[in-house]
């Protein structure tokens, strides 16, 4: 090889190799600017693999603008300003607020407007100001221990593995839109829940699994890669789910609403009893809530904020009398109390105001409304638990 070929290929490398890394450096500037700007999220990954759950919240994990967070997980990995201790201090009363999303209380994005729900907006925070409120001489923790896409079973591996060490009081579960309104017959909660990222990356390992391996090691430090990692666990989410969708179309509301008489038995009904059973077992008390959503809000109350995103599903509506009787008849064979809430949303007290940011997540406005309905129930378990 000739002195000149030898400088024109070293000079080849080099411009490949500067290229390449300008490329990486505007890569990683769209990641950051686009989950910062656009989406208001953080560079920094809020969920971590989970042996029991699957998934579970980064302790530490801030989500803010730099002056304020507006979503803040403590060391113990619950949605909270403040740690808690596993061992429960003296005139405590501990009560746990289990759910998905609408639970935990998330910031809405695109295409719904960005709202962010603040620490002291959620449901949770809302209650115990209520109760501290009235009995200002015990010290009430209420603790959202709610994780966004949970369904009703990982509550079950939550409860076992976790929670039942922090000795709560009580235990308020607050589902619905994840896994209630089931229509597929052969729907499984375990096999085909949607966000088992690794699964098939395990059992069958290729070039791309290997590709989301070394991202999910860059994300520690990229905001690209954490933006890719999230785009590719849900592309895969919505892929699984066109699989094994918790609802199917049936050929009339007969064959619907039979076919989730059926799916709801080995589903989420079952998982809601073992939950309140393993808490009957270790004398904690439980509510059952049904969590309120869009779609079953009357149309004429909403606010004109609501009704541009208003995705009317016909299923929901079809189902939501069935689901509630189920919860009924389910929570009176328990003895247990069980809260609805969709009926409070529906008062024409709140006609004309907005108390969702998008299809099920509530703003301020309606975690309030929410703390304020369950607060009744706790506070008769809370004067009926003085009495032992």
């Amino acid at each position: 090889m000739s002195r000149l070929s030898k400088i024109l290929t070293k000079k080849n490398i080099i411009w490949f190799l500067f290229m390449f890394a300008f490329l990486l450096i505007c890569l990683e500037l769209f990641g950051r600017i686009y989950l910062t700007k656009v989406l208001q999220k953080s560079t920094n990954q809020k969920f971590r693999f989970n042996s029991y759950r699957i998934y579970e919240h980064v302790p530490g994990f801030k989500e803010g603008d730099g002056k304020r967070n507006w979503i803040e997980i403590n060391s113990n990995g619950f949605r909270r300003l403040n740690n808690i201790s596993a061992a429960k201090p003296t005139n405590t009363y501990r009560i746990f607020f289990m759910g998905g999303s609408a639970a935990h209380g998330i910031s809405s994005s695109p295409p719904y407007p960005v709202v962010h729900i603040y620490p002291e907006e959620t449901i949770d925070a809302y209650l115990e100001k209520l109760l501290k409120e009235k009995y200002p001489k015990t010290n009430f923790e209420v603790i959202n221990a709610a994780v966004t896409g949970y369904k009703t079973h990982q509550h079950t591996a939550y409860i076992l593995s976790e929670l039942l060490d922090y000795d709560p009081d009580l235990v308020i579960f607050f589902d619905g839109a994840n896994d209630h309104y089931v229509s597929n017959p052969c729907y499984n909660l375990y096999k085909d829940n949607e966000y088992q990222f690794w699964k098939k990356r395990l059992q069958k390992p290729g070039f791309s699994g290997y590709v989301d391996y070394c991202m999910l090691w860059l994300a520690k430090v990229s905001g690209f890669a954490r933006g890719y990692l999230s785009w590719k666990m849900q592309k895969d989410a919505f892929a699984y789910e066109g699989v094994h969708f918790l609802g199917i179309e049936h050929p009339n509301d007969k064959s619907t609403i039979s076919s989730h008489s059926y799916a709801a038995k080995k589903t989420f009904l079952r998982s809601v009893e073992t939950n309140v059973s393993i808490l009957k077992n270790n004398n904690i008390n439980a509510i059952v809530s049904l969590q309120p959503m869009l779609v079953l809000r009357d149309t004429n109350l909403l606010s004109a904020e609501e009704k541009r995103w208003l995705h009317k599903d016909r299923s929901i509506q079809l189902l939501y009398p069935y689901v509630k009787t189920e919860l009924q008849e389910l929570c009176k064979k328990q003895n247990l109390s069980f809260v609805d809430l969709v009926p409070v949303f529906n008062e024409t007290t709140y006609q004309s105001k907005q108390l969702f940011i998008d299809y099920c997540h509530l703003n301020a406005a309606g975690g309030e409304i929410v703390a304020k309905k369950l607060f009744s129930s706790v506070d008769s378990i809370y004067v009926n638990s003085l009495k032992k």
